[in-house]
Order: C-alpha cells, then structure tokens, then sequence
C-alpha cells in the first residue's frame, strides 16, 4: 500500500514540475489525417476516415472545417449546406422495439450538413445527405481548424476528397434458395443454391441481382422513392409462373433465428407480397445480418414437382445438400411435409420502397405442370 502511494505521489509531482513550451500549451504545425492520402466519398453513402496525428500537441484539441476547395480554389458551398438527417440517439433493440412509437423514440432529425469533423479526434465523416452533392468525379482539398490553450490554426490541404458514383443502394453478401422436404421429422434440403462467397461464380450471379437482368432466382428493385426517409419492403415467394405463395404464412425459420420481419414493424400481408417498413436506413440496423425466413408449409406435393425435380438430381443437374446415397428411391413419397426457406444478408442504404423476389423452381401453386 505504501508502494503504491509513493508512487501515486511522485507521478503527481512529476507532472506538477512539467512545464509546456511557451508555458502555454503546444499545438505542432505537423498535425495531420492519418489514412488514405484521398478519400473517396460515394454520393448518397456514409463512412468515416482514420483520426488525426496530434504529434504531441496540448490536449484537448478542437477540430473545425474552416474551408472545403473545389479545383478552381473557391469554397463549395454544397458542403456547408444543412440537410435533414435522420440518427438515432438510443440504441436499437429489435427485440423489444415492435412499434413505429418505439422505433421513434430513439430516432431524432436534424439539420445537419453531410460531411462533418469529430471535434475532438479530427476524424472526418459523412453521411447518406450526401446524396444531394454534386460533380461526382470533382476533387476538394479540406482545410481544418485547430484549437487548444496555445491558440489556433489552419492546416492547409488537411484531406482531399474524390466524389465518385461508386455507392450501391443495397449490398447483397448473400442468398440461398432452399427447397425443404420433411421426413421422418428431419429437414432435408433437396434444393439448395447459394449466391454466397462459396460459390466460385458469386461475383457474376451477384452482379446479375444488381443489374436485374432476371438471370437468377433472386430479384431485387427499388420501385418507388416514397418514403424518402425509411424504407418498405414488399418480401415475394413467387412459383416459376410469378404466383405469390401466401404471405399470410411467411414466418422467421425456426427457434433461434431471425429474420427480416424481427427486424421491422408494420407488417402487412397483401396478395402481391408481404410488406415491412422501418423509420430509417441502413436497413436492418445491424449491417450484415442474416435473415432465415420460411414460406408456406404444405403437406402433399400438389404445388412441388417432385418428380422433376427427383430426375434432375439424380442427373446432376441442381445443387443440394442431400447426397446421392440418401436420395429415396421412392423420391420423397412418404414426405409429411415440405416448404422453402431462404437465407440472406442484404442491407439497404437508400429509402423508398423496394422489391425482393424470390422465384422457387419446380412450383406451381395451381398444380399445372
């Protein structure tokens, strides 16, 4: 105990005797962005930079944007304008935050200008308002006050910033079409294509849902700007003639998983897809999360083509995580039940309404094949 007061002592009187340049603090001329030397801002994203190097500098320290220069060496006014921003000020719970009042309450809209300084570590920030810049391509140089008990001044060239186009309105890491059969109380995934990192042809499958070339099972499109802060989701399992399966039914996989619907309020069940809303974006709140949401259960195969899709198995022709030895040789007949499940993480970072389709292969609601 002794020891440690001693100690405790002699480190007090050490600072005590410590005498800052100039007795007035010290603030260096070398303060500078850690990071990139440029840093790409993709209209209508969000991201943030490194913090800066104090190199020794009195703390604390107060970071200020004094001026942002287009090439022609003229301020950008576009940077300083305020726009309404939507920011939670509690955290989300999904687990117990149900209604849009409780979402609510832990969301608050202010007024604030798209890129923004960290007053305190000078790390630079932007937010999804920047989608009402302009000149993508165009560069500026940010020019950053600092302030301590030395004084102030103006670092020159702080950052330089590149607008580019290269935001996307949704991310896609991942989708799995599954087609379950039940037997014997055990869930068989008979089909099972994955647009995933597993697959060595992700990047062209995934580039196929972005470009909404109808070339895969999986469809997603924005279909209206309303709302313009928040977004709603019509959710679609359709058979292979674009008939919706009852919405009605859709429902989170099982114990212990989650998906979409955890993740939203307002649901609604509409004959053209069930719909999901959430007050702001991104959308879920937790990036990457990975929704297991399951579609109507049947008891007979009267809307599955089981007998094809059997054949085309045991021709190779699908991907599925039954192997050859355990495919029945009465493919399936004494099934109780079977239905779909699709697994994804997608994350939205543009409001308005939006459409995620999932065509399942081998059904037909009517039973017309």
């Amino acid at each position: 105990m002794l020891k440690n007061i001693s100690y405790i002592l002699l480190v007090i009187l050490m600072v005590s005797c410590f005498k800052e340049p100039d007795g007035a603090g010290f603030l260096s001329d070398n303060i500078y962005l850690k990071g990139a030397d440029t840093i790409f801002v993709p209209i209508g994203g969000k991201g943030e930079t490194d913090y800066a190097w104090f190199d020794g500098s009195s703390e604390p320290l107060k970071f200020e944007i004094e001026n942002i220069r287009d090439a022609s060496g003229n301020r950008s006014e576009q940077f300083f304008k305020e726009y309404t921003y939507r920011t939670w000020i509690k955290p989300y719970d999904f687990m117990t935050d149900k209604t849009e009042e409780a979402v609510m309450a832990k969301l608050e809209d202010r007024n604030m200008p798209c890129f923004m300084i960290n007053p305190v570590n000078g790390q630079l920030q932007y937010v999804e308002s920047t989608s009402n810049l302009t000149a993508p391509g165009d560069v500026f140089k940010v020019d950053v006050r600092v302030t301590n008990s030395k004084g102030s001044k103006v670092y020159e060239d702080y950052a330089t910033l590149k607008l580019t186009t290269d935001r996307r309105a949704f991310v896609l890491n991942e989708i799995i079409n599954g087609i379950i059969v039940v037997k014997n109380g055990g869930n068989n995934f008979v089909l099972y294509d994955q647009i995933n990192s597993t697959n060595p042809q992700f990047t062209q499958r995934r580039d196929n849902i972005y470009a909404d070339n109808g070339k895969e099972f999986a469809r997603i499109r924005k279909i209206s700007d309303e709302p313009n802060i928040g977004i709603k989701v019509i959710f679609r399992l359709t058979d292979t003639k674009g008939k919706v399966f009852n919405t009605e039914e859709y429902a989170t996989y099982a114990a212990g998983t989650y998906s979409y619907i955890d993740h939203s309020i307002n649901r609604q069940n509409t004959p053209d897809g069930m719909i999901m809303e959430f007050p702001t974006t991104p959308w879920p709140v937790q990036t990457n999360f990975m929704s297991y949401l399951k579609g109507p259960t049947a008891t007979n195969f009267n809307a599955l083509d089981i007998q094809s899709l059997s054949n085309d198995f045991r021709a190779g022709k699908i991907p599925s995580l039954v192997s050859p030895q355990a495919w029945p040789e009465n493919d399936w007949a004494d099934a109780s039940a079977w239905y779909v499940r699709i697994r994804s993480v997608i994350t939205f970072y543009e409001s308005g309404t939006w459409e995620i389709s999932c065509q399942i292969p081998y059904t037909d609601i009517t039973g017309n094949f």
